[in-house]
């Protein structure tokens, strides 16, 4: 991008989309790392991608992939600890899948949290162990949301160091 100006406010209306997306990764069903990523994306397209540019936007696409398994990863993990069965997670994690195409992402979410005190009880006939697990189900995907702050402050910051250093 040669001219300097041009430069600076690609540079600028990028940071603040970033800014602002990083913020909305606090709303669950709003895809802020792959917000993010296109932003970078679109930033390294009208920028030009070197070398630097090439390592800096490979490392924020593997952080991006981590950001969004996370979810997955720290909901199914709390809920295991909570002592829910496989089956149950298995149960939940599809029909909040099915809800969410049907219904809303967020209506998928409170679907699938049902769902698994629904299948955790009938498995048990214990509502407090089926609680346990939906409360760990619960406090999993909390964790999920911290991580998805950090990973994304990281890649913004990377991107800062692309762009701005």
């Amino acid at each position: 991008m040669p001219i300097p100006w041009l430069h600076t406010t690609v540079r600028a209306v990028v940071l603040i989309g970033l800014i602002i997306t990083w913020i909305g990764t606090l709303i669950p069903i709003f895809p802020a790392p792959t917000v993010m990523w296109v932003l970078i994306l679109l930033y390294g397209i009208a920028a030009g991608f070197e070398t630097r540019g090439w390592i800096f936007f490979a490392v924020i696409t593997v952080l991006t992939i981590i950001s969004m398994l996370t979810d997955n990863f720290f909901t199914i993990r709390g809920a295991r600890l909570g002592g829910a069965r496989w089956a149950s997670v298995a149960i939940a994690s599809a029909v909040g899948l099915i809800a969410s195409l049907m219904l809303t992402p967020i209506g998928g979410i409170l679907v699938s949290v049902g769902a698994l005190f629904a299948a955790e009880t009938a498995f048990t006939h214990n509502t407090q162990e089926a609680w346990e697990a939906t409360r760990q189900w619960l406090l999993g995907w909390g964790w999920a949301s911290v991580a998805r702050m950090a990973i994304g402050l990281v890649a913004l910051i990377l991107w800062v160091a692309w762009a701005w250093l």
